[in-house]
């Protein structure tokens, strides 16, 4: 295979690509809650806590991804658990994380997309990523060059990775790629395999396109991807300053280069490009105000808590009919039991689930509130019983639910995850606690 003197720059662009080409396996979930109705009683324990027993020290976030594994960002490290606690193989590379330079990378959220691109954030303007598919298949060869064809005249140009013309003439519809020279040089290879730079806001490309902000001083704090095969990502953006920087960012995806994996599949890689100020400040029902968190559902709807004025808790509705997405609350003031503030202390993270049911977990108040997804109040979850009142956890910081109706919260304090659910939806396999 060629080998080039274009491999600085290679390595530059590799850093930030994940991929274009996955097939989730069958579902692993059973028994189907549906939505929450009039027998619901109240959300019980599961047993066992997972806690330090099961590898966990301080975990700060969680996500599952749609075959069921639960992913959590716990000091320098992402563990992943099956949804019986146990940790499966193949998910080595996302432990005790380290950048380029080899300094260590504390995640502070993680999501993973369906094409099992693991996304997360370290508080910075960066978004990294680690590809699944990438790791389970093995990587060949990776492209180093190719001539691009006009369509339209036939006009042949000749380009080199790592260029800003190779990423143009590969992102443009009016120009195919063909004749593309791959190397199997392994530090390209492995760069891809390893945990990598997707996105970083001081990149010319970005502060060139996010021309109303300061991009490069960004610190993504909220991370989400959508449920489809949409090529983008969420974050928000906390970093405040004089312009009082908050909002929420939409990242596209780019194409930045071909690779050929073991399979014999040849798959497009990606790098992050900015994309849009989806949502930004402001003290209203249609603005963001210090964010903490962000999710999205699978109509696209975007949810997130904050601690500025004025509400807690949003959740916004896309337009996609312009030339580009508007927003507009899906809540109104008074009307909605979800908009009430007087619900929340400090509202830390929030999840959607696939009815679209909502559960915000506040580190004050030591609980989840849940809603249902016209954002009526139902229920707490984090007590022993309906008559208890004081909680079982210390320090809830974030919660996720998976498809069987579980509810996940990370209690930093605790060093554990607490798991929850209806009590009258369990199942042989789901142990309430004694």
């Amino acid at each position: 295979m060629k080998r080039t003197l274009l491999y600085s720059s290679l390595l530059a662009l590799l850093a930030v690509s994940c991929m274009d080409r996955y097939v989730i396996p069958e579902d692993i979930h059973q028994n189907d809650p549906g939505n929450f109705g009039a027998g619901d009683t109240t959300f019980l324990q599961l047993s066992p806590v997972w806690d330090g027993s099961f590898g966990l020290s301080k975990p700060t976030e969680i996500s599952i991804a749609q075959d069921g594994r639960i992913f959590v960002a716990d000091l320098n490290s992402i563990l992943v658990f099956d949804q019986n606690g146990n940790a499966p193989a193949g998910f080595d590379g996302l432990k005790n994380l380290t950048n380029s330079q080899g300094a260590s990378i504390a995640p502070i959220d993680v999501d993973i997309d369906k094409k099992m691109n693991v996304f997360f954030i370290d508080g910075t303007q960066k978004v990294f990523v680690w590809n699944y598919y990438w790791n389970e298949a093995g990587i060949k060869s990776v492209s180093v060059s190719g001539t691009f064809l006009h369509i339209e005249t036939g006009t042949e140009i000749e380009q080199n990775v790592g260029t800003a013309t190779w990423l143009s003439y590969l992102n443009d519809a009016e120009y195919e790629l063909t004749n593309p020279v791959f190397s199997d040089e392994q530090a390209l290879i492995d760069s891809l395999l390893s945990p990598h730079l997707f996105y970083d806001g001081s990149h010319d490309k970005n502060t060139y396109k996010d021309i109303h902000y300061m991009s490069d001083s960004s610190k993504f704090n909220g991370l989400t991807t959508p449920a489809g095969n949409e090529n983008m990502i969420f974050v928000t953006d906390h970093f405040g300053g004089i312009n009082n920087q908050h909002r929420i960012i939409q990242i596209d995806f780019q194409r930045s280069l071909l690779l050929e994996l073991t399979t014999g599949d040849l798959v497009w890689a990606f790098t992050g490009e900015f994309g849009a100020t989806v949502l930004g400040y402001g003290k209203g029902a249609e603005f963001v105000n210090e964010p903490l968190s962000l999710d999205v559902d699978y109509q696209g709807n975007l949810y997130y808590t904050q601690t500025g004025e004025y509400f807690p808790v949003h959740m916004m509705i896309p337009n996609l009919s312009g030339d580009y997405a508007t927003y507009s609350s899906g809540f109104n003031q008074g009307a909605d039991d979800i908009m009430d503030s007087t619900l929340y202390a400090s509202p830390m993270d929030i999840a959607v689930d696939k009815d679209r049911n909502i559960y915000v977990v506040d580190s004050t108040k030591n609980h989840v509130t849940v809603f249902t997804a016209n954002g009526q109040f139902f229920k707490n979850a984090g007590y022993a019983s309906k008559e208890d009142t004081v909680s079982i956890m210390n320090e809830p910081v974030a919660v996720t639910v998976d498809q069987r109706g579980v509810v996940y919260v990370c209690d930093e304090e605790d060093g554990a995850i607490y798991r929850y659910k209806l009590s009258n939806t369990l199942d042989e396999d789901l142990n309430p606690e004694e």
